[in-house]
């Protein structure tokens, strides 16, 4: 006999919830609000408003472009790209760079992505998590590039790997974000951040 489990439904008023990771994994949740896992609690965040979209989606256009053009190189562009920090920490990216490589083999959200992009939302704990919290499960994880859109502060924030941790990159409107690890992109920054 076969036993049906009943899959737990997230909302906005399930903020600070207890949450298992097999229990995240499996839920389904309220549109048009994000959720992710901190320290096996919920965190909901309100849906991205249009300066948001603005800001990130030049940034996947040209990172799809790119990929249809290095196929060999790049393996996925994933919006919304969860990743598991650890037992009681999930995270959804804005925009995750999954290239082809020796990590290939694993799966997500197990697997981080070799680079990843947040559009910084203008509340303070958006602020918090994206220039903290998450500089630090990324870097844990393995993501070699952590780029922060910061629409508020008119500027991008590139964290790119080094052996003495990540190395910090400031570019502003009229620059152009360029990255050792997809060699011939460029990204101008005109109006994204």
């Amino acid at each position: 006999m076969a036993v049906h489990q009943t899959v737990l439904q997230l909302g906005p008023l399930d903020q600070g919830r207890t949450v298992t990771a097999e229990e995240f994994a499996e839920a389904e949740s309220d549109r048009p609000w994000k959720y992710e896992r901190e320290q096996g609690r919920l965190v909901v965040m309100p849906p991205d408003d249009p300066g948001h979209d603005r800001s990130s989606e030049p940034v996947r256009d040209y990172l799809g472009a790119y990929r249809l053009a290095h196929l060999d190189l790049v393996e996925e562009v994933v919006s919304a790209a969860w990743v598991r920090v650890d037992g009681g920490t999930d995270r959804i990216g804005d925009i995750g760079v999954f290239l082809v490589g020796i990590r290939s083999a694993v799966s997500r959200p197990d697997r981080g992505p070799e680079l990843m992009f947040e559009v910084v939302s203008p509340d303070r704990e958006s602020r918090e998590r994206d220039y903290v919290k998450k500089r630090k499960e990324y870097r844990q994880l393995g993501v070699l590039e952590y780029v922060i859109i910061d629409r508020i502060r008119h500027r991008v924030t590139v964290y790119t790997t080094s052996p003495r941790g990540y190395q910090e990159r400031v570019l502003r409107p009229g620059d152009v974000y360029t990255s050792p690890l997809l060699p011939e992109l460029v990204i101008p920054l005109r109006g994204i951040p």
